[in-house]
């Protein structure tokens, strides 16, 4: 009943600025503003996929997923932005999701997340579209697993967790302001370690869709000038520090890590470099009783390749692969590669600050809470 109310409120609001957009004065000159915004109402269905556990078997057997989005979307309505250019008119955005598994053992969970969605073309005069699209927040309302109140859960160990969903879109424009759209793609939930067991939720999740464009102005469709890049260099000193559970029912113990990183960026899009990273875990002497001093049990270093996908002059994804030189099982480095992938804000032109994931074989080690300072000297103009 909720969820009908709200999307009839929608609807009203809606269609009352539809009609006041056409009976007002088209005489007036409506100013052009800075930001085109969207707002889409989503609806979701899909697959829950098991982690190949007896007790997982069960709660996905017993559960029947579905969801439901609401997103505001924002496209630079500047046709000479830089970005605007690089990325074809993308939409920038935030959303609020919520869904239900029917399943009291996993719990109704909602999430608030920040979207970007980039098309693979410029729409120009074309009705039908294709874009690529990724999401990523903070989710809650889960029941996590109990070892007395809840143990089938074996999914999920925590109330709250971060949401991800990867996707590719396909949009038709039905009138001026009015689109549908359907999304398939991937959908994960995940405490990154923070909490034991830490399996996962991972949906192949179909989306159908409405969007209305809220301002009566559209973006420029076409492709303006950008000018040519100038390369240059950077070094991101960075400091992260996290929170990570090693056994069910355990305490969690403080992680950190020091980079030290050169990159170079070869484009608007990408910089691509090479650094590395000096890992510090407290009280490893309670996990590991090596005759290593307490000193090489605790620390780790590693040499890791880096490369950051730049969305804007602010925003980019910073994506690694490292390789330990020393490392420690007891401290959850289990193999000699990992991963790391998330999200990071410059502000003041060299400072930054964000949240990655760091993994082994996909497997979560912990969250990476980050601030950095960044040195360069960037000549491009945005």
């Amino acid at each position: 009943m909720k969820i009908a109310r709200t999307l009839s409120m929608l609807f009203v609001i809606l269609i009352a600025h539809q009609t006041y957009g056409q009976f007002a004065d088209t005489t007036q000159i409506i100013p052009q503003r800075k930001q085109i915004k969207y707002l889409d109402v989503r609806f979701e269905n899909g697959a829950m996929l098991s982690d190949d556990t007896e007790f997982g078997d069960q709660i996905v057997n017993s559960s029947y997923y579905n969801g439901f989005d609401i997103r505001l979307g924002f496209r630079k309505s500047d046709p000479d932005d830089v970005y605007s250019n690089v990325y074809r008119r993308p939409y920038l955005g935030v959303g609020f999701y919520s869904s239900t598994f029917h399943n009291n053992d996993v719990g109704s969970p909602n999430a608030l997340y920040f979207f970007m969605t980039m098309p693979f073309a410029f729409e120009n005069n074309k009705k039908l579209t294709f874009s690529y699209t990724g999401a990523f927040g903070l989710s809650y309302n889960f029941n996590p697993y109990d070892s007395i109140n809840n143990p089938i859960n074996t999914f999920i160990g925590s109330y709250r967790n971060c949401y991800v969903h990867l996707g590719l879109v396909m949009n038709y424009k039905i009138s001026d302001r009015w689109a549908v759209n359907g999304t398939v793609g991937f959908k994960h939930f995940s405490n990154g370690a923070f909490k034991l067991p830490n399996m996962g939720i991972n949906l192949i999740p179909a989306t159908v869709a409405v969007s209305y464009r809220l301002n009566p102005n559209d973006v420029v469709h076409q492709r303006t000038y950008l000018p040519e890049y100038i390369k240059h260099g950077l070094v991101n000193v960075t400091f992260s520090a996290g929170s990570k559970n090693y056994a069910v029912g355990d305490q969690n113990y403080l992680k950190t890590v020091l980079g030290v990183n050169y990159l170079r960026q070869v484009n608007y899009k990408y910089r691509i470099g090479l650094g590395m990273d000096f890992f510090y875990s407290p009280h490893a002497d309670k996990r590991n009783d090596s005759d290593k001093s307490d000193f090489s049990k605790s620390v780790s270093y590693a040499l890791v390749g880096s490369w950051e996908w730049v969305i804007n002059k602010n925003l980019y994804v910073p994506i690694g692969i490292g390789a330990y030189l020393h490392r420690n099982d007891e401290n959850g480095e289990t193999s000699t590669i990992y991963e790391r992938v998330g999200l990071r804000y410059r502000f003041a032109d060299h400072y930054c600050a964000g949240l990655t994931i760091k993994a082994h074989s996909g497997t979560a080690d912990f969250f990476e809470w980050t601030v950095g300072y960044t040195f360069h000297r960037d000549k491009n103009k945005y």
